[in-house]
């Protein structure tokens, strides 16, 4: 590719990525962009990247051929870090089909309804990819996952295990009745503990929104309620912190099998 700097941010290319950083643009696209240097090289090969763009002060080698060199006071207007590391991709969006779900092998999954908060998914997501988990499901309503602070919170695991999103979970949890997997929903009204459920089986942990929990609908069809113990004065939990827990006593429970 030709080496030309672009300096305008009314070039094609600076106008889709300032545009894909909505939702909307990134639906109707199928593109989505990610930021820094870590991030950049977790991308498999598996993943289909459209195009790098780089700072004009970015050194490190690329071994990419689509790659365009930008003005570094552009790069920085167009970056949505504080600190830029001068280099983005812009990647075709993902898609995983819920009907290829594989429930061999005791499979252990973690599903998320209406969790809005960035920080909360990706939290979520890379706990589930660090605990070894089979496969995330989203249902309609949840924040996009493609969303720039949660693809930088996800730090990368977002590339790790499929991720089925715009689901419509009692449809889900059918299918997982079907399957023999036990579904436990983390709740306020739990009857048990986390602790007490074994989780050694094919199994899948539920966790609801920040502020509303899970829908009245989605707790009836869950197997087991359970009720993580506060022996202290909140009332409730960050969804990302009740998550991992939830998620890390499955492993514990796996590991001492």
């Amino acid at each position: 590719m030709e080496n030309i700097i672009i300096e305008s941010n009314q070039n094609k290319i600076i106008k889709e990525v300032n545009a894909l950083k909505a939702k909307k643009e990134r639906d109707k696209t199928g593109l989505f962009i990610l930021e820094g240097k870590r991030l950049v090289e977790e991308i498999p090969n598996s993943w289909e990247i459209k195009y790098l763009l780089k700072a004009e002060s970015y050194s490190e080698d690329i071994n990419f051929e689509s790659v365009y060199t930008v003005k570094d006071s552009l790069f920085e207007k167009i970056s949505e870090t504080v600190n830029p590391q001068g280099i983005l991709a812009v990647c075709h969006i993902k898609e995983f089909d819920v009907t290829n779900v594989d429930y061999g092998n005791s499979p252990f999954f973690v599903v998320l309804e209406n969790v809005t908060d960035p920080g909360n998914m990706g939290t979520l997501i890379r706990t589930a990819d660090a605990a070894g988990a089979d496969g995330i499901f989203l249902s309609k309503g949840c924040v996009d996952i493609y969303n720039p602070k949660v693809i930088r919170a996800t730090m990368g695991s977002i590339f790790h295990l499929p991720i089925y999103r715009n689901l419509n979970l009692m449809d889900l949890m059918e299918d997982f009745k079907n399957n023999n997997v036990k579904t436990l929903a983390a709740h306020l009204k739990g009857t048990s503990t986390p602790y007490k459920v074994d989780m050694t089986t094919a199994c899948a942990v539920i966790i609801g929104n920040e502020a509303n929990g899970l829908s009245d609908e989605i707790s009836e069809m869950a197997s087991d309620l359970v009720k993580i113990p506060m022996p202290g004065k909140a009332e409730s939990m960050n969804a990302g912190i009740a998550g991992g827990i939830l998620i890390y006593e499955a492993v514990r429970q796996r590991i001492e099998e």
